[in-house]
């Protein structure tokens, strides 16, 4: 299997122009290349996926397809998005620092639910509070910090609508894989 996603990413795109080129021209390569189209449109269940895209997309704060099946949502309600994830000025290192999650600031008590359906893996303890690290599908990772309160255990799976934990003031969310932290600003947009 193909490792990087730019790679998959870049050969889509490649067979993608290729088609297009293909179906735009009028000698006979129209004829091959529709059926395949139609094949792997069946086969890969693509008109599915883009009809939950799109029924996703129009409902606002609903879930958010990410790859497959598998869907995102909000872990919980908040007051305010304290941090986003990526590079900012700190005031007080005076130099740009990158920051690989996000930190929302809500209300005490605050219900936190799985942002992806998952195992968790490690639940811990540090000055902050609580932490509980869950591992989903493709090898991502979900880092939840900042829970007064856990309620579930570890090795554990969860769904959606599980809850993980209840929240102090603030909740620091940070996904990541194989290659590092994620971008999940998406999810507060």
């Amino acid at each position: 299997m193909l490792g990087s996603f730019k790679t998959r990413l870049l050969i889509v795109i490649v067979i993608v122009t290729l088609a297009g080129l293909a179906m735009q021209s009028n000698n006979g390569s129209r004829e091959v290349v529709e059926p395949v189209i139609a094949y792997v449109m069946k086969d890969y269940q693509i008109e599915k996926k883009a009809a939950t895209f799109v029924h996703n997309v129009r409902e606002k704060g609903a879930l958010v397809p990410v790859s497959g099946d598998a869907a995102m949502q909000l872990p919980c309600e908040y007051l305010e998005l304290e941090q986003k994830y990526g590079w900012y000025w700190n005031p007080e290192e005076q130099e740009q620092s990158f920051y690989p999650g996000l930190s929302l600031k809500v209300k005490e008590n605050t219900l936190v639910r799985p942002v992806m359906a998952g195992t968790v893996e490690k639940i811990s303890r540090d000055d902050k509070g609580r932490t509980v690290l869950l591992r989903h599908d493709d090898q991502i990772y979900t880092l939840y910090s900042g829970l007064k309160e856990v309620l579930v255990e570890e090795k554990s799976m969860v769904n959606l609508n599980d809850t993980l934990g209840k929240s102090g003031s603030s909740l620091y969310l940070e996904m990541r894989n194989q290659d590092g932290p994620l971008n999940v600003n998406y999810l507060f947009e």
